[in-house]
């Protein structure tokens, strides 16, 4: 699981957070049963975790997740930020009394960084598990700020085609040669969507879905229609 913000800098351009708040294997330390020429029966190895489900996220959450943005997370800020991912069934957030008593304040976007984490590794040749999870948070770690505040901009302007998409993905990525932007200080930090754009998006989603007393309602004149 890896964390990524956007950087963080001050009122005069330096750098405060480079939006990097850790990452981390989804992996467990057990035993070897047998000998091979590569280790000894009783040796510790590296499995990755085959089945990382609700539980597993969980445990991510509240000991890794929560515990690095709370030690890195500038005192200076709000502490109501969000945590952002994907929709796949173990990315959701518990809802127990343990978890919102204890990190009700501390949520962290996170955004998709692997691609340019894997040029990165790919740049590497891992011989088992434990080099290759070296070899992804040492990318990860030479991940540059400038990049990421780059990422964030290209963000919003996907978000803005995925609008335009009506929420597909056949889209181009933008490119805005961000780095001349920014060289003559006119890079935005947020990207103007117009209002028109939103609207149609929206009005897309109203025929997309409808309240669900409408169901019952339309499938009563139905059977209205079905008796006269």
């Amino acid at each position: 699981m890896a964390l990524i913000g956007k950087s963080l800098y001050d009122t005069n351009g330096e750098l405060l957070h480079d939006g990097k708040y850790g990452i981390f294997p989804f992996t467990e330390k057990e035993l070897a049963k047998k000998s091979s020429k590569n280790k000894a029966a009783g040796t510790l190895v590296t499995k990755a975790l085959q089945n990382v489900n609700r539980e597993v996220i969980w445990e991510m959450l509240l000991t890794k997740v929560i515990p690095a943005i709370q030690s890195k997370w500038p005192e200076s800020l709000p502490k109501n930020v969000i945590i952002q991912w994907d929709n796949a069934r173990p990315h959701q957030v518990p809802k127990d009394e343990e978890f919102i008593a204890n990190n009700s304040k501390w949520v962290q976007y996170s955004t998709c960084l692997f691609r340019s984490i894997q040029s990165l590794q790919y740049q590497s040749f891992p011989k088992n598990l434990d080099e290759l999870v070296d070899k992804v948070i040492e990318s990860y770690n030479t991940f540059k700020p400038q990049v990421n505040k780059y990422i964030w901009v290209t963000l919003q302007k996907c978000m803005i085609k995925i609008l335009k998409a009506q929420g597909g993905n056949k889209y181009k990525i933008p490119h805005m040669n961000k780095k001349k932007l920014e060289n003559l200080g006119i890079l935005p930090e947020q990207v103007q969507v117009r209002k028109e754009v939103v609207v149609e998006a929206v009005e897309y989603l109203n025929t997309m879905f409808r309240p669900a007393n409408q169901g019952s309602q339309d499938a009563a004149e139905n059977m209205e229609v079905d008796a006269d």
